[in-house]
């Protein structure tokens, strides 16, 4: 698929990576004009971002409800603005592609929580990194005593304000990653309960409210 296929009706995400560490941001396609699309700026901490820098790959998904989604493995993104209308634009040299995983979606989450190890009773903090429909990724403070190991089960409980409601998740560990300040633990949901999907249609219903209240 090409980026001139794509239309509002498409949801889309895009995946910020480096060598240390990667967040998924979501918006909204506002239009198509040429190979160009335009989007609802990102942001982080109600900061616009600027992408104008060659430290970082960023990959982008666009999908709709039910049907297989298009990834494009390298796309460029650039501010412009049309009519005294701040976008991002998107672009990229190559087509996008067919992915068949669901569980590729990753939503940035950011939000401080709590973990047990099951069979053992001590909580200790960890940040919920993302979430997607088959699991979740948290990080914790390389100065930590906790670590866990492959395989070990996980139950992560954090309030979500801008959708005032909490959660309490148990994974296994798939994998772990180490950086300079955090080691991540890549979890699979060990129980399918739905509970991930509403949430991430939650979570991409809070963005559009706030992103609406922002352009007031």
């Amino acid at each position: 698929m090409e980026i001139r296929e794509l239309d509002p009706s498409f949801k889309m995400s895009i995946t910020i990576s480096n060598q240390q560490s990667q967040m998924t941001l979501n918006s909204e396609i506002a239009f198509v004009s040429g190979d160009k699309l335009y989007v609802t700026p990102f942001e982080h901490n109600g900061v616009i971002l600027n992408f104008n820098t060659g430290a970082v790959v960023i990959s982008m998904i666009a999908y709709q409800e039910e049907k297989t989604p298009f990834l494009w493995k390298i796309v460029h993104i650039n501010r412009e603005t049309v009519d005294g209308v701040n976008y991002h634009v998107i672009t990229s040299d190559v087509s996008g592609v067919k992915i068949n995983r669901r569980e590729n979606f990753r939503v940035f989450i950011g939000i401080d929580g709590k973990a047990t190890i099951l069979g053992k009773d001590v909580p200790f903090d960890v940040m919920i990194k993302d979430v997607s429909e088959s699991g979740f990724a948290i990080l914790v403070d390389i100065t930590s005593q906790v670590k866990i190991n492959k395989n070990e089960a996980v139950m992560i409980d954090f309030y979500d304000k801008t959708i005032d409601e909490r959660f309490n998740l148990t994974g296994r560990v798939v994998r772990a990653e180490m950086t300079e300040r955090y080691v991540l633990y890549g979890c699979r949901l060990l129980k399918d309960t739905g509970i991930m999907r509403k949430y991430i249609a939650n979570k991409q219903l809070a963005n559009r409210v706030n992103s609406n209240r922002k352009k007031i």
